[in-house]
Order: C-alpha cells, then sequence, then structure tokens
C-alpha cells in the first residue's frame, strides 16, 4: 500500500514587511493628538479671564486696606410725637456707622449732649412725616446732621443751609459719620 504522500511543503515563509498604510495611520493619529493639544492650549491662552476672579481680587485688596466700620449704640429712645390725630409716640433704637475709631470717644465724652439733641429732634416730628421710608430717612439724615453739630463737625448754619444731598458726600468722608441707623423704629 502505498502511504499518502505529503503536501509539498510550503516554500519557507518570507518575513513580511509592514504595511505602509500602518506607518501612515500613526503619523496621522500623532499628528491629530498635536493640533487638538494646540487648539485646546490656544482656547485657553485667548479666553478672557472670569470677571469674577477680578473683582475678588479688587475686593480682597480693598479689605486689607480700609478697616471695618464702628457701630456705635446710642439706645433707645422713646418720644411723644407732634400731636396730629391724638396722642402717638415713637420708640426707637438708634445705632451710629463710623469710619474712624477715635470717634468712639468723642461720642461717649458727648454722650449727654447727644441725646438732649436726638431726644428734641424726635419730639419735633409728625406720625404722618414718619409713615413713609422718605420721611425716615430724613429724620436719619437730621440726626446725623445734628451728632455732628454736637461733634463739632459742622455748624449749625451749615445744617440749615445744606440744599443738595450731592454736598454730603464729602462731609460723610471729613467727619466720619457713615449713617444713622435705626435697629428698631415703632409708632404707637
Amino acid at each position: 500500500m502505498a502511504t499518502p504522500a505529503k503536501p509539498a511543503a510550503a516554500p519557507a515563509a518570507k518575513p513580511e514587511a509592514p504595511p505602509a498604510k500602518s506607518n501612515k495611520k500613526w503619523i496621522i493619529i500623532i499628528v491629530l493628538i498635536l493640533l487638538i493639544n494646540g487648539a485646546i492650549t490656544a482656547y485657553l491662552l485667548l479666553k478672557p479671564r472670569a470677571p469674577s476672579s477680578d473683582k475678588a481680587e479688587v475686593t480682597h485688596s480693598a479689605a486689607v486696606d480700609s478697616k471695618p466700620p464702628l457701630y456705635i449704640a446710642l439706645g433707645t429712645f422713646t418720644a411723644n410725637l407732634i400731636h396730629e390725630e391724638g396722642d402717638r409716640y415713637l420708640q426707637v433704637a438708634i445705632s451710629i456707622k463710623v469710619s474712624k475709631p477715635e470717634l468712639q470717644e468723642q461720642i461717649k465724652a458727648r454722650n449727654p449732649e447727644i441725646l438732649h439733641h436726638v431726644n428734641m429732634l424726635l419730639e419735633s416730628q409728625l406720625p404722618s412725616q414718619l409713615a413713609t421710608i422718605k420721611g425716615k430717612e430724613q429724620l436719619a439724615s437730621d440726626i446725623k446732621d445734628q451728632i455732628e453739630e454736637v461733634l463739632g463737625h459742622r455748624s449749625s448754619a451749615a445744617a440749615m443751609n445744606q440744599a443738595k444731598p450731592a454736598t454730603n458726600e464729602p462731609q460723610q468722608t471729613r467727619s466720619g459719620i457713615e449713617e444713622v441707623l435705626f435697629t428698631s423704629f415703632i409708632i404707637q
């Protein structure tokens, strides 16, 4: 019997060179990655900065440069108001916001005089005037004027002749009294 014939041996395999397409794929991938990285870098460098970070820097530098305001409580006042419809009275708690710490000692030294002027001013008010926000703001401005006058930061003639609120701005800075605050305001 005959033995089956062995198939002819395949010729020796030649090592095949990688196809040229494979090298081109890698070059294209690397170029695309470089282009994407370049585009992202350009975007990050050229985009405008967020305004909130600039504001935070300005706010931080302003906070470091300026001192926080000081609040001085004058106390709670009870005053009879001018009669309109019947007996009405006002009970108000007042604090002063100051930007100069040395004013605290001046206010303590002249406290009885300040309290007197504030009481007299409160008792000269009409209930209808104090019913509006504008009336309360005017009362706060008048109290501020009285305190500045007692402390010698303005004369009574200057307080009477003050026609525009715009002239108040430089006066606030010079006197150190920023504003008068009502922490309680009751009319009965």
